[in-house]
Order: structure tokens, then sequence, then C-alpha cells
């Protein structure tokens, strides 16, 4: 039997003519879109980076000063960064973060088309610039290549934004998936991460949120920190710890239950602890501001910016820590007295109330770290009785609401609490006692308007073991113990005797301390010295006029020597100034900064 072909019917030809237009018209686009693609490369191609400088890539570290037992006392960086390798992040944290940020990230080749498409559609449709759907790939390039991130100029700042920069990225992504493993690009990514707080990368974070190293982190710890990746300033466990808490539980932790990296029943134990950080970021340099300030200018000027700032350096300083401490409690509590005494009480100058905050839900800084007795912290007062009525005033430290009885204020010289300030109120009490974290008596405090300085300097070496320029560095940046210049006064007298027993005087050499007058010139009035006391004792020795201080004994000698030979002993001795051979000189009628005189007497 012959076979016959069934022909083809009209209709099919129709689908069979229209699928090979199809086919063509496909092709011609896809052949349109390869076209493009090689255009854009071809376009951006000398624009990119290439991925090879990370290879010796050094980011920028944080500078470290030391004391003399090497506890640190301060810190510069612009990124406070602590470059840490692959294996000493906590593989809870590395899960973490590949879970909410990448979940692909083992298999692609640096991005994820499905998520690109994805969002391109929502992003066009919603009339958005393209956003989101970065790899970490993606998000390495664009945070070490698209950004003005590298020193010394090896890659160029670029503020491309939208289609461009995402077509940078992903060229920029397949050269790092190329020419690096997924381990080391995922720790690119975890050393460079923006958290907050001007800490960069999982360690820095790590240590300044929860005080300990990334390896050592808890996965409710890890999922905080993952947490604030992507809004650093909002999702900050320091500013918005609600916030930070509800992204830790209802989407990190259940994206790694979902990726199958954590149980379901762990990520619910997890979701149940509180959010543990350590209070608030403290500023490192707060030990010894202004000596760490002055550290800082030398380095800078001696090194340059970029070193300081970026090259991460190691300073061992000949700061004392118990010293200093002591040094700030000498000079706190020394101002406090002196202005208690020369300038009274002030009322205070700020009032919650009249800021337009709640005095229930009012929060300081201060509250949030430890207190301990002797402490001088701010407290608001929530009641104020009436100048006639009896009772205390009530202020409030944290939580804790405390009585403040007249005895607690009786260096005012008020007898009513309603004439020192009123309710709203922010003021200053001194913690005498603590009943656990509780405070149960206070004294009224104030800050001083008065100034001072202090600065200790090893009698042996020369090194400077404490300073402090003033009574606070945030109220004034102004180092008083090495930027003021003061008269010495009296204490110029030692300079003027060592350069008199250096020419041939001895201790027992005798100065007749009487009335004595000095012709300084023509047209001029005469130069006639006093005691402080404005008595004369006759003859004195040198050592007894050094001990009790006279004045017209030091003048005389200086007119023996020659007023030349003691300012050359002053040069001798450290002091800069540029000192007139006046007679005047003896008594310390010139200038010089605390350091200066105290190095003299070193």
């Amino acid at each position: 039997m012959q076979a016959h072909s069934s022909p083809i019917r009209p209709g099919t030809r129709l689908v069979v003519r229209v699928a090979t237009r199809a086919g063509l018209l496909a092709l011609f686009v896809l052949a349109a879109l390869i076209g493009a693609a090689g255009g854009l490369v071809f376009v951006y191609a000398d624009d990119v980076a290439q991925v090879s400088a990370l290879d010796d890539y050094k980011p920028s570290t944080i500078t470290r000063l030391t004391a003399v037992d090497g506890r640190e006392i301060g810190e510069f960086a612009t990124e406070r960064r602590i470059v840490i390798g692959y294996d000493q992040i906590n593989p809870l944290l590395r899960q973490a973060i590949i879970a909410s940020e990448d979940a692909e990230f083992e298999s692609h080749f640096g991005i994820s088309v499905s998520r690109m498409f994805v969002t391109s559609v929502r992003d066009v449709l919603r009339g958005h610039r393209l956003r989101g759907a970065s790899t970490i790939t993606q998000q390495v390039a664009r945070m070490l290549f698209l950004q003005e991130y590298m020193r010394g100029g090896v890659f160029a700042r670029s503020g491309t934004e939208g289609w461009e920069r995402k077509i940078k990225e992903i060229m920029l992504a397949f050269q790092l998936e190329k020419r690096y493993t997924k381990r080391e690009i995922l720790a690119f990514y975890a050393n460079h991460v923006p958290l907050d707080h001007g800490a960069y990368g999982v360690e820095a974070a790590s240590r300044l949120y929860f005080g300990k190293s990334a390896a050592n982190l808890e996965l409710h710890e890890a999922a905080s920190i993952v947490s604030i990746i992507p809004t650093p300033s909002r999702l900050s466990p320091f500013r918005n710890p609600d916030q930070n808490l509800t992204r830790r539980n209802t989407y990190v932790l259940r994206r790694m239950a979902e990726e199958g990296v954590i149980t379901r029943e762990e990520a619910a134990a997890a979701a149940k602890l509180p959010l543990s950080v350590q209070g608030q970021p403290a500023p490192v340099n707060s030990l010894a501001p202004y000596f760490v300030e002055d550290i800082r200018k030398t380095l800078e000027q001696k090194y340059g910016a970029d070193a300081l700032y970026q090259a991460g350096l190691r300073v061992q300083t000949t700061l004392d820590v118990e010293l200093q401490e002591a040094a700030q409690k000498a000079v706190d509590r020394g101002l406090r007295r002196l202005d208690k005494r020369r300038n009274g009480y002030r009322r205070p100058t700020r009032n919650v109330l009249a800021d337009g905050k709640d005095i229930a839900a009012f929060r300081t800084e201060r509250w949030l770290q430890p207190i301990a007795p002797g402490d001088v912290v701010p407290a608001v007062v929530t009641f104020v009785p009436g100048p006639k009525d009896r009772g205390n005033a009530r202020l409030r430290i944290a939580s804790h609401e405390v009585e403040l009885p007249a005895s607690a204020f009786a260096w005012t010289r008020r007898t009513s609490p309603a004439g020192l300030f009123k309710t709203g109120d922010l003021v200053e009490v001194e913690v005498v006692d603590l009943k656990g974290d509780e405070p149960t008596k206070l004294l009224l405090e104030q800050a001083p308007a008065v100034e001072g300085a202090l600065i200790a300097i090893d009698n042996e070496t020369g090194q400077v073991r404490a300073m402090v320029g003033g009574y606070s560095f945030a109220r004034s940046k102004f180092n008083r113990a090495t930027q003021a210049h003061r008269q010495v006064g009296s204490l110029f007298k030692p300079i003027v005797y060592t350069a008199a027993i250096d020419r041939g005087f001895t201790p027992v050499s005798i100065f007749v301390d009487e009335p004595v007058s000095y012709e300084p010139g023509p047209n001029q009035p005469p130069y006639q010295p006093l005691n402080y006391d404005r008595k004369f004792q006759g003859p004195v020795t040198l050592r007894h006029a050094l001990e009790d201080s006279r004045n017209i004994p030091a003048v005389k000698a200086m007119v023996e020597i020659g007023p030349a030979q003691v300012v050359g002993y002053a040069k001798r001795f450290g002091l800069s100034g540029d000192y007139p051979p006046f007679l005047s000189v003896a008594l310390g009628a010139v200038e010089a900064t605390l350091v200066e005189i105290t190095s003299a007497y070193t």
C-alpha cells in the first residue's frame, strides 16, 4: 500500500509563518540586546576599575593611642574599622549576612538575574530609579569602586546613579567573581559594610555594640548586627532599638530559618532574647581629651592626615591612667569649690518643659552609663514645693526619683528650693550614696564658670603623666596647659638664684632686704620694688630670701649678675618667651605656658 502525506492546512501554514517571523524577531531582539550590551561594555570599559588592585588593598583602619600600661586612651579614624579574616567571622554571622542579603550568594556568578528582572520591572512601573536587587558581590563592587573609598586615588570617585551605576556595578561584580573566591568576597563585604556611629565592618560593630569580637557573637547578637545593614542610621540599636529588634526577629532570624541554617526553634528562642547592647557609644578620647588632642596635632604635623586617620598607627604615650583620673577629679572639684566661693549660685540654663519635652519621657546619655558615689550627673526637677510650703524638692535620675533636702543646697545660702529652680529644670547633682544602682543621697552642684589647668611631669624622664587643659573639653577646646600664657610671678625667682649660684654666690650669701630705687631710663619713673607684706627684713641669706619669696633680694641678685644673664638662663630652662632684660623680670613679670614652667622645674 502506498502512503500519502496529508496536505498542510492553511491555518497551520499561518502558524508556522508567524512562529518563524517571531523567532526571527526574537533573534533580532537578542542580537540587538547583545549588541547593546557589547556597546555598553565598550563605552564603560575604560571607566571601570580593575579589581586586581584589591590584591594590594589595605583598607583604612584606626590609629590607636595607648597609655603606659597599654590601655587605650584615644583613637583617630575616618572609618572605625578592624580588619579580620573570613575564619575570624562567626559562622552564624556569615550565615545571617547571606540569608538576609543574598541567599543565592554561593551559586550565582555575581548577579541574580531573577532578582534584577523583578526589581527592574517594579521600579519602572513605579517610576523609581533602578535600585535594590544587588547581590553581596555587587555591594562590594559599589563600596570599593563606585565611591571615593580608597586612598591615594587608586579608584576615582563615581557619582553615577541609576542605570549607568548599575551597569558598572554588574561589570565589576563579574570581575570580582572571576578573580576572587566566595570566601574572599564575603570577607571584603564583612570588613567594609557601614554599621553606623563610625563603625565599618562587623568586627568594629561587634565591639561597639556588644563589647566582644565578631568571632564570639551569639545568634541573637549576630542577627542584630546584620539588621543594621539596610539603613544604618535608622536601624542602629543605639538610635532605634525597637526597630532593630523588630527587623532582627521578623526578618533576619526568619530568613535564617527559611534557608535552613538554623531551626525554627532556634530562631524563636533567639527572638525572645533582649537587645543587650552596651549602653551608648561613649567617645574613646574622653579620658584625657586635651592630651589626646595634643598628640593628634603632633602626629598630623609629622606624618600627615592620611597616615593619621587611615594607616592604623599604634602610638605608645606616656600617660598614667590612674594619675590622669586623679588629675581630672582634682581640677573638677577644685574649680567647683572656687566657683561657689567666688560666684555663688546660678539658676539652671535649661528647662525640659521649655524645650517642649515631657519630664517623664526625658532621658540623657549620661544616665545610660554606670553611676558611682562621687559622680556628678544631670538630674531633672520633678517637684518643687512653694516658697512657704514645707517639704523637699524631688529630682529624677534615670528611673529613680530622689528627694533633695535643704542640707543638700546649704552652700547656696537659700532656705527654700523654690528660689533655686523650678519644675523641669535640668540641674547637676553629686551622688553621695547609692543603694544598688539607685541614688539615695544627693548634693546640689553646678558647672563652674571658672577655668583651670593641671600638668604632671615625671622629674626623671620629663614625660607627661597627666594633662588637664580645662574644666571640659566639650565646653572649650583651648588647652590651658599648653596654649595659655600666664605671668609666672615668683616661680621665676629660682631661675634668678640658679644663675646667681652659677656665678659664685652660695646659699649663705647675704642680700640686704631694704627699700631700693632704680632709674629705668630717661623720662621714666624710678623702679621701686616692694615685698608682698610691705615689710623689710634687713640682711638675709640667699636661702632665706628664696624660702620666704622676698622680692627685693631677687631684684638685687639680678642686678649683681646682670639681667641678660638671667634671661639667658630662662632660655636654657625651656622658657620660649622673648623676655626683655628688665629688672621686673626677676619678679616674674613675663609670661609662659604651664607646660613650660613645669618642665623648667623638672
